[in-house]
């Protein structure tokens, strides 16, 4: 269920960002979209509208991204019970609406995509290795540029080991 979430909430706030910001370049648009999406962010506003005593679960110690996760699973929820228009209706109000523009001071990820482009070059993020138990899961992500490796990192998420990878690429290539 996050993965449908996930992908449906990428959807709306691209599609919410496109309409509202016309003259706006891909970059401005994929920070933007970056900053919505983060897990931090998820994490803090599913925090807020989730009871963490409505959570069961048989777990020892609950994941630190584990309100992001409802989050995106309850996104997929209302997609598959009322549509498309509802889940819409739900991630503006409580999401973008909801979300500060300081969640990512530096979005390296968003920088190195956007430097690739400029310069022609193909980038791919490469989960090498997970480990750990569910609930507290860490990735090995590469960051190859034109099928080269140029960093590795460990992460609690793909997203986070993904935001170190670009960052450690970004301040040796650019």
């Amino acid at each position: 269920m996050e993965f449908l979430g996930d992908s449906i909430l990428n959807l709306v706030v691209s599609e919410y960002l496109y309409e509202k910001n016309p003259n706006k370049n891909e970059g401005y648009l994929s920070r933007k979209r970056s900053e919505i999406v983060t897990r931090k962010n998820l994490n803090k506003i599913g925090e807020k509208i989730i009871s963490k005593t409505e959570i069961k679960h048989k777990l020892e110690f609950l994941s630190e991204n584990i309100f992001g996760n409802i989050l995106e699973a309850i996104i997929a929820a209302i997609y598959l019970d009322k549509g498309y228009e509802q889940s819409r209706v739900f991630i503006e109000n409580k999401i973008i609406f909801n979300s500060t523009n300081s969640e990512i001071k530096d979005d390296f990820k968003s920088k190195i995509l956007e430097w690739s482009q400029k310069k022609g070059k193909i980038i791919h993020f490469k989960t090498i290795q997970q480990k750990g138990p569910d609930h507290k899961k860490q990735y090995l992500i590469q960051l190859l540029i034109d099928k080269e490796i140029i960093s590795e990192s460990w992460g609690l998420s793909k997203k986070s080991a993904e935001q170190k990878v670009s960052e450690i690429a970004y301040k040796s290539v650019c």
